[in-house]
């Protein structure tokens, strides 16, 4: 696993910006996006920044444990990322979005408990 580190400055109203990526080369030609988790009780948010993707050509397939993302890029290389989730989930109910380089997927989590009525 190689880890790089870039730091892109961003001039904004005089003001300086500088953010760190995190890139992590899973396989040759294949870089794993910058992803942000976001949990609540009944779904997982998951944002990742793919820049220089085309919507069409991004591929996100779900399981019951298991999302995954691959994206080529107009540069060369290829986004994937798997994301293994610690609860169950009904594949067809996942949603994803993609908008100005960020795909957005919300995950539904599978209820698991029910209330059973007494007699």
């Amino acid at each position: 696993m190689i880890r790089r580190y870039y730091i892109i400055k961003e001039n904004t109203n005089n003001s300086f910006r500088q953010t760190y990526w995190h890139i992590n080369y899973c396989e040759r030609n294949n870089i794993e996006p910058l992803t942000e988790f976001k949990e609540t009780k009944e779904t997982l948010i998951v944002t990742l920044d793919m820049p220089c993707v085309d919507k069409e050509k991004i591929e996100v397939t779900s399981e019951e444990n298991c999302v995954r993302i691959s994206a080529p890029t107009r540069k060369g290389f290829c986004f994937k990322k798997d994301i293994n989730l610690h609860f169950s989930t009904d594949p067809e109910k996942v949603l994803a979005t993609f908008k100005k380089g960020i795909l957005s997927i919300e995950i539904p989590k599978k209820v698991k408990h029910y209330k059973i009525e007494i007699k």
